[in-house]
């Protein structure tokens, strides 16, 4: 890694701010994402298609691994009409609707090939995406540094274990727990909003709602891990999510 590492929060598809934040790292910056790079904003095939191009790296976040069963469930047969009900509360109110527009899938019972290609590779891109990354990088502390999609202080034990993988993949990609333990480890996530920086000495919050329209959000954050300093980007109003 180069000497310059940052961390980017969730970008939920919000194409503009990411583009505006990148301009602002140093032009060598190692990039590495907490993943939800898709879902609520207009962009997210564009968001994924930038960070594969630069190839930047990125743990797995749990609307990717939304995207990923929705589409085994295409590609394994279900017809469109079951598909758009089994898969209603993910659609409606977590921003899948809004991901499968950005694709040309949204309301395209019979999307054509190239779409489907597009679709399918990227699926199978973020089914390689690891649930953390440990840094090459040099943390102030002395610490290893950590990235996964949210807070796994409370499993990192457990991460090769065989039988408490699901255990271990259901907490790195959806707990709301903020507590951070003091394990010997930097842990860098985001998945729960936070209007203000959470931030501990040794866990860090990257997610300040970069697609939320709510006072207090609506910013897209990268997180230096050599300096411990933040750079923050406001997201442009008229993508953005309610909350």
């Amino acid at each position: 890694m180069s000497a310059h590492t940052y961390v980017i929060g969730d970008v939920h598809g919000m194409l503009a701010p990411l583009k505006a934040l990148l301009a602002k790292l140093p032009q060598d910056a190692t990039v590495v994402f907490v993943g939800d790079l898709i879902d609520r904003g207009a962009y997210s095939a564009e968001v994924v298609e930038l960070i594969r191009q630069k190839g930047y790296q990125c743990v797995l976040g749990n609307h990717e691994a939304t995207f990923i069963r929705f589409f085994q469930d295409y590609f394994e047969g279900m017809g469109y009409e079951a598909l758009m009900q089994k898969w209603a509360m993910w659609l409606n109110a977590n921003g899948g609707k809004e991901t499968l527009q950005s694709y040309g899938f949204w309301e395209n019972p019979t999307p054509s090939a190239a779409v489907l290609e597009r679709i399918r590779d990227d699926m199978e891109w973020m089914e390689r995406l690891p649930l953390y990354l440990e840094l090459d990088a040099t943390h102030p502390s002395g610490l290893p540094v950590v990235v996964s999609h949210s807070n796994i202080t409370s499993v990192w034990h457990l991460r090769n274990i065989p039988d408490k993988y699901e255990h271990f993949k259901d907490i790195a990609t959806r707990t709301r727990d903020l507590t951070c333990r003091d394990i010997g480890i930097i842990n860098i996530y985001g998945h729960t909003p936070t209007p203000t920086l959470h931030y501990h000495p040794r866990c860090i919050n990257v997610d300040t709602g970069c697609c939320y329209d709510k006072e207090g959000f609506g910013r897209l954050t990268a997180y230096g891990v050599e300096t411990e300093t933040f750079i923050s980007f406001g997201a442009i109003t008229q993508e953005r999510y309610t909350l």
